[in-house]
């Protein structure tokens, strides 16, 4: 991936899911260190979601009252989005050029997603992103793996 700081090189498109989601008020994250999980909606004993393997994530501020620095560019109201020549990716990148073995291709492999919901948004640097869906047992063994690491 070539990094250009150019803004009007900056490009972003709605994904497409399986499914359509309303992307308006019920959502909720989970997090481990390397893992997001947003969960979109549980039908039955299933839970769809969408799983990233992070590099960073925002979540909260702005809703869709107050937009988005990128809406400019094309970033809609609700739904998900990839960012093309992120400058999130590009402030990571150079802020990470202070380590000593720093290489900017350390980033080519990174996205950048944004999840637009009525009062919340969520944004994701990651390596990969995918759709997913679970059973409740899963994701409450997800989340007892994650408690054993904190027990003392």
């Amino acid at each position: 991936m070539l990094f250009n700081k150019d803004e009007s090189s900056i490009s972003i498109s709605e994904v497409q899911l399986k499914k359509d989601y309303p992307f308006m008020y019920e959502n909720f994250v989970f997090s481990s260190q390397q893992n997001l999980f947003l969960i979109l909606e549980k039908t039955g004993d299933f839970i769809d979601a969408l799983q990233f393997d992070f590099l960073i994530y925002k979540y909260g501020y702005p809703n869709d009252e107050v937009g988005h620095p990128l809406s400019k560019y094309g970033l809609g109201f609700y739904g998900l989005y990839k960012v093309d020549n992120s400058p999130w990716t590009i402030e990571i990148m150079e802020n990470n050029q202070q380590h000593p073995r720093h290489s900017n291709n350390m980033f080519a492999a990174y996205q950048h997603y944004i999840v637009k919901f009525k009062d919340v948004t969520l944004e994701v640097l990651c390596s990969k992103m995918e759709q997913i869906q679970i059973t409740k047992t899963q994701f409450l063994q997800l989340v007892e793996e994650q408690i054993k690491f904190v027990e003392v």
